[in-house]
């Protein structure tokens, strides 16, 4: 059997390797393509889950949960840039928050699997979970040879034609001639060709745009994982027993029905966040979350050591309630905003470091909370929702709401100034713009499948 070294701290291990892995992945995926960065990423989690599940001891255990957290770090920068940049930009929100909250699908199966197998004398309990964890890899191999590439990568790399091909099938079921594809098409050639020179890491510092974008990246990739959610994620069992529910197979029980009513509001949090914006949802959020914790820290004071068995209970519908709150806004933006606000140049190399917050304060929350919990117990809960209320502050002071933009129409609300010559998409659909900009874009209308063209920003050559 595994000792409960390496089962309780998963974000240990894992999250090392997935720190390094993000020094690398973001420049890979930008030099041979979001859907490869999608392949190796699953062939690399899938032979680390074999391992896993093969593991003859604790060093062998550790190493593959090392390979796996390489593995779904790039799954994370592959699969965020990929949903930006490839879904209609109406439904991009939607599709961005879905990509998180389908966390909780995995966490679901996860905690139902592990409560089928914690009970058999063999190790089987441990190692049946951990090849599973492969399946859902195989299924991202057996579908990635039917979606299509990126169309801002595929137009990045001189093959507009293609690109405007993904475009139109994506927006208007294959039609090259439709306005809005080719209204697109020119916003995201313009862009790209205005920023065709790739920024240093220093560079991103010293531009103003660049620097807001890493600013509320990193936050984002910060406050997500200490607001308390560490805990309730990966030491679910210790939060139990610090407010009296100690039987392991109760825990186990509240642990799938955890992650059930985490899907089922993360989902209802995307339709809000696709409504009424990221900064308002993730505001409601954090501050649920604050007012949980507060009332976690009560209740764990009274009744953590009591036999009263209502407020015991009480206890545990305040770790419901705050998983609720977080799961509600949280869980569906955490890839929405980086993805969305990072521009083509730096959204990969952007999304590394967002993973690489992550993986460094998943790594210190993993050991810290659960040591301070032990050590001031109930008192944890009170200053956790105390720096909450912080970060709610900064959210509503610095965050930028980005709702209803394609990606290149984002920019101006960083760099006070667009990067294309034609009208937003909004102007075109509420009629307050005119036909003017499709004469001066007439090179761009008449794009053929055998074409080359010149654009005011430098030469893109079809690949065709």
């Amino acid at each position: 059997m595994v000792p409960e070294f390496a089962v309780g701290k998963p974000g240990g291990p894992a999250g090392l390797h997935g720190g390094d892995g993000c020094l690398c992945w973001g420049s890979l995926i930008d030099n041979y393509g979001r859907c490869n960065g999608l392949f190796w990423s699953a062939a690399i989690t899938m032979v680390a889950a074999g391992l896993q599940g093969g593991a003859v001891n604790i060093a062998m255990f550790c190493i593959a949960r090392v390979i796996i957290g390489f593995g779904t770090t790039a799954s994370v920068i592959a699969g965020s840039a990929y949903l930006a940049e490839t879904l209609p930009w109406n439904k991009r929100a939607w599709g961005l928050c879905l990509f998180d909250d389908f966390f909780y699908v995995g966490a679901l199966v996860a905690s139902g699997v592990t409560y089928s197998t914690y009970k058999m004398e063999s190790t089987w309990s441990w190692r049946l979970p951990s090849l599973l964890q492969g399946a859902w890899g195989l299924l991202c191999i057996l579908l990635i040879p039917l979606v299509a590439e990126s169309p801002r990568w595929l137009i990045d790399q001189g093959r507009p034609t293609e690109g405007l091909l993904v475009l139109a099938r994506i927006n208007a079921n294959g039609d090259t001639r439709d306005e809005l594809v080719r209204l697109q098409f020119c916003q995201i050639v313009e862009t790209i060709g205005y920023e065709r020179d790739p920024m240093s890491y220093k560079e991103m510092i010293r531009n103003r745009g660049a620097r807001v974008r890493l600013i509320i990246t990193a936050t984002c990739a910060m406050f997500s994982m200490l607001t308390g959610n560490i805990v309730v994620m990966y030491n679910i069992g210790d939060m139990m027993n610090n407010v009296g529910v100690g039987d392991r197979e109760v825990q186990l029980i509240l642990n799938v029905g955890l992650n059930a009513l985490s899907l089922v509001v993360s989902i209802m949090g995307s339709f809000f966040v696709d409504r009424f914006g990221v900064k308002c949802v993730t505001l409601i959020s954090t501050g649920g979350v604050s007012i949980s914790l507060f009332l976690l820290g009560a209740l764990t004071r009274y009744y953590g050591n009591s036999t009263e068995s209502a407020g015991v209970w009480a206890a545990v519908f305040a770790i419901f309630l705050f998983a609720g709150f977080y799961a509600f806004g949280w869980i569906p933006i955490l890839f929405l905003l980086p993805a969305e606000m990072l521009y083509f140049r730096i959204r990969a190399r952007g999304m590394a470091m967002f993973s690489f917050v992550v993986c460094a304060t998943g790594i210190w929350g993993n050991f810290a909370f659960p040591a301070a919990l032990v050590a001031i117990e109930w008192r944890l809960w009170i200053i956790n929702g105390a720096w909450n209320l912080a970060f709610l502050v900064f959210i509503w002071w610095f965050w930028i709401e980005i709702r209803g933009k394609t990606l290149e129409e984002i920019d101006v609300l960083f760099d006070g100034k667009k990067h294309f010559d034609v009208p937003n998409i909004q102007e075109v659909l509420d009629g307050t713009t005119d036909d003017a900009w499709k004469k001066r874009k007439r090179g761009y209308w008449q794009i053929t499948f055998s074409c080359s063209f010149d654009h005011p920003a430098g030469s893109i050559r079809s690949g065709a």
